[in-house]
């Protein structure tokens, strides 16, 4: 499932250009039950020695201009903020906390919820999607002594075969069980341009990939995605994806 959650500013929203925490920040702080928001931030579903927060985010979406200079993106007049979750706890709780508050404090910036929306999708597979955050899948290296991260870009066989094993820790981690299907392809869109972005999350350099990809294989799996992310760092706002509708 997923909220879409509609902000209004009176004065020009701006924001750093790497902003991801600051919206983590406040997905966080809007979950209104304590014990599942520590739950979450804290512990997470565990499947052996790994953790999975199980939801992702969109970035912002609206009309912006950036200011290299400066490293700001200003956004005119308002926003719109997608976030996806396998458990509908926390689009439950989500939704009761973004209720409760006249206000929300975006970084530096004051804005009004204008409205929310839910929606519960079903992706099949054969689906065409389009990121509305990058897919990020890398590996750690040992490298003298040093760890070395290794991101992976969508023309390399090995970024569909480890997106497809996280997306079955990520069902393991939130049913319990393997699934019953675990094939799983994700292909770059024939003709479709693909763009490597780069963002840094509080110091960290993240490499992920924005385009219209195709995925094929289990039901099961496609839909994880779907409602937890694509890839990796996903509650830090990565692997956000959504049907193409009318973008042929």
């Amino acid at each position: 499932m997923r909220l879409t959650i509609n902000f209004e500013f009176e004065k020009p929203l701006r924001l750093p250009q790497q902003y991801n925490h600051i919206v983590q920040a406040v997905i966080l702080n809007w979950l209104s039950d304590e014990n599942y928001q520590k739950f979450i931030h804290d512990f997470g579903y565990k499947v052996g020695n790994r953790t999975y927060k199980l939801y992702t985010f969109s970035r912002l979406q609206g009309k912006f201009l950036i200011d290299r200079n400066e490293k700001t993106i200003t956004y005119e007049d308002r926003v719109k903020l997608e976030v996806a979750a396998q458990d509908d706890k926390f689009l439950s709780y989500l939704a009761n906390g973004i209720i409760m508050s006249d206000e929300v404090r975006l970084g530096n910036n004051i804005v009004h919820v204008k409205d929310i929306k839910c929606e519960k999708n079903v992706l099949e597979s054969g689906a065409k999607v389009y990121t509305k955050s990058p897919i990020v899948i890398y590996s750690t290296f040992e490298n003298e002594d040093k760890k070395k991260t290794y991101y992976y870009s969508p023309f390399e066989n090995e970024f569909s075969e480890l997106v497809r094993r996280n997306l079955i820790k990520k069902y393991e981690a939130a049913f319990g069980k393997m699934p019953l299907d675990d094939s799983f392809e994700i292909k770059a869109v024939k003709n479709c341009k693909l763009r490597e972005k780069v963002i840094v999350y509080k110091s960290t350099v993240i490499k992920g990939w924005n385009g219209e990809f195709i995925l094929n294989g289990s039901k099961e799996l496609i839909n994880v995605g779907y409602n937890s992310g694509f890839g990796s760092k996903n509650a830090q706002g990565f692997g956000c994806i959504e049907k193409c509708i009318g973008r042929d």
